[in-house]
């Protein structure tokens, strides 16, 4: 482990770079707000002392239930200072999710924010739905409402203000002990997988397992003092955290905080930060705007000074330009937007791993890059291929100090996922190729098997589909089914900017429901598109076809419905990072898959 732990890191930047801005976001009227490390330190120094006032021992756990926002990660670094650990709650969560993560991870104090997806309804506000749940939240001993929030109507909730008033007799030396205190093998979080089914497992991360992390990390790339990061990821998920709640801190870096995660993009092109991390949906909304923009000229590219002129403007237009490392995870990436990035000179790269491997497990970056792979594994760590088939391809296993500690309260889960020699076991299938390059092929509970016994891996056809500019979400069917088909949907912001003629990047609006509204503005309905006979839906089928001709007969789309809606968190049919849940999906959408099958 390095000499310093995170908190330490924190301390010495409000020393070093007392007047330096460590974090900004926007107010309510779109100014930027800015917050030095000094300032910064002093809020999670006092929330450390509120917690110690209150209570809080080493060891103990607190849930923060909200969106990104400053709150956040004073509260996270407190937790760590006090040589505790932090749990993070999507701000999606439903009540029942939010009482199984707190419950489930027995936090004492719950620090409660917004939801900006709520669009208003206070069904899905994060207040409104922790207030719902706190009858079975017992071991609970306060619930924090962050600034700017009125506490909820409960005998232990207190406002920001409130609550940092309780630490004021505490001294500094109290948590400068608990900081001094902490162990490589202490928890510094519990984070609870998204899970496409049944409840979460809280997956036990230590202090070490970050440090191994982001010494990987350093060996890729490394950041100066200063340099801009866009916060937009969900800091509960896995690569929020080490980001967002470790790196920034180490590396002393300026983040900005965006507002809503459909924004991400608008912020960078503000920032032009030097380190943006994404999931394939964000990329995919930004290659369908940039073809869609760049047209004919891609072939210019090539051209020394005109090619130059079109790359920079490029670059900035997508947020870009001072760009050292962009990674793409969580999901498979369509290949040609590796390759447009590339050529437009941004160093776009696919990583590989999971919350139980503290995020990232394998990596492609610069002078070690091989799209279509997901990289090599971390130097010192093990990956091996278990029980490979014909085509050396079987379970990818991990090992090393980024491996988590176990899930919480769960030692059947834990054994289940680890080999009897101590590997991880990813659920994931995969090879490498003769120069250490993984690939990820699919997973082991999602392939298919049709009727006619061949296997059926949907993750790269679901992708293949999905480089259809109208299409926003894809999902295969074929399961014991004599051929395959799918369930897609479309984009509306790709109808507006195709068909409509709007632009992509300043005319399109961001957030879905205002693209239903625009739609209809226009003196349009989404129906007009999904209908068979449709032009679109003959488009699409074309599209399809052409495609199909990239896979076996067995794997190609034989047959395919376009949904009224696009997929949705809300509905249960997408994970907070986007990927998509396939018991939900089928549940939600029995009837029409079954129609694709009435005549089989």
């Amino acid at each position: 482990m390095s000499a310093k732990t995170t908190p330490e890191y924190l301390i010495s930047n409000a020393e070093r770079y007392a007047n330096e801005n460590a974090i900004s976001w926007k107010d309510g009227n779109g100014n930027w707000v800015n917050m030095n490390w000094a300032e910064f330190c002093e809020t999670a120094m006092g929330v450390a002392k509120s917690l110690i006032a209150m209570g809080f021992e080493a060891g103990d756990k607190l849930s923060i239930y909200s969106y990104n926002r400053m709150e956040w990660y004073a509260a996270y670094a407190a937790a760590n200072m006090c040589n505790g650990a932090a749990v993070g709650v999507y701000h999606t969560c439903s009540p029942e999710e939010v009482e199984w993560v707190v419950g489930n991870s027995d936090s004492k104090v719950v620090f409660v924010g917004n939801n900006p997806m709520d669009g208003g309804d206070p069904g899905k506000m994060c207040t409104h739905r922790l207030q719902a749940t706190m009858g079975s939240l017992q071991n609970v001993e306060a619930v924090v409402s962050m600034g700017g929030l009125d506490a909820i109507n409960h005998p232990s909730a207190m406002t920001w203000s409130n609550f940092m008033a309780k630490g004021s007799d505490i001294p500094d030396s109290q948590v400068m002990d608990r900081i001094a205190s902490i162990k490589p093998s202490d928890t510094a979080a519990l984070i609870y997988t998204s899970g496409t089914t049944g409840n979460p497992k809280g997956v036990v991360l230590t202090h070490d397992n970050f440090d191994y992390e982001l010494e990987c990390v350093h060996n890729i790339t490394s950041y100066d003092q200063g340099d801009g990061y866009v916060s937009w990821l969900p800091c509960a998920h896995v690569f929020g955290q080490v980001a967002d709640n470790h790196l920034w801190i180490r590396d002393a870096i300026h983040m900005r905080v965006v507002d809503n995660p459909l924004h991400s993009i608008d912020y960078c092109k503000e920032v032009q930060p030097h380190l943006f991390i994404g999931v394939p949906r964000i990329y995919e909304k930004v290659y369908s705007n940039l073809m869609a923009a760049l047209g004919s000229k891609l072939g210019l590219l090539k051209i020394p000074v005109l090619g130059g002129i079109i790359k920079k403007k490029a670059k900035a237009k997508i947020g870009m330009s001072n760009v050292k490392y962009a990674i793409t995870g969580a999901a498979p990436i369509n290949q040609d937007i590796l390759h447009l990035f590339h050529k437009l000179g941004v160093p776009l790269f696919e990583g590989y791993g999971m919350t139980e491997t503290t995020a990232g497990a394998t990596l492609n970056y610069d002078n070690n890059n091989r799209i279509g792979s997901v990289g090599k594994p971390f130097e010192g760590s093990g990956l091996r291929i278990a029980d490979p088939n014909e085509n050396g391809e079987g379970e990818i296993q991990f090992n090393g100090r980024h491996i988590m500690e176990g899930y919480y309260r769960n030692p059947e889960a834990t054994a289940d996922t680890m080999t009897e020699d101590g590997w991880l076991k990813s659920g994931d299938l995969g090879r490498i190729d003769a120069d250490g390059y993984v690939y990820v092929t699919g997973r082991l509970k999602e392939i298919y098997v049709s009727s006619g016994g061949k296997n059926i891996a949907p993750l790269v056809i679901e992708e293949t589909m999905k480089s259809i500019p109208m299409v926003s979400q894809c999902m295969l069917i074929g399961d014991g089914r004599k051929y395959c088909s799918a369930l897609l949907t479309l984009d509306v912001g790709a109808i507006l900017r195709d068909v409509h003629g709007l632009d992509g990047a300043t005319e399109v609006p961001k957030d879905p429901a205002e693209q239903l509204a625009k739609l209809s503005e226009l003196g349009h309905d989404l129906s007009e598109y999904t209908a068979v006979g449709s032009a679109t839906h003959a488009a699409l089928g074309a599209a399809v076809a052409e495609l199909n001709q990239k896979f076996s007969n067995p794997e190609q789309v034989k047959k395919f419905t376009v949904l009224p809606r696009d997929l949705s968190v809300d509905h249960g049919e997408l994970t907070p990072t986007l990927k998509i849940r396939r018991k939900q999906i089928r549940e939600n959408w029995a009837s029409e898959i079954e129609a694709m099958y009435s005549d089989a």
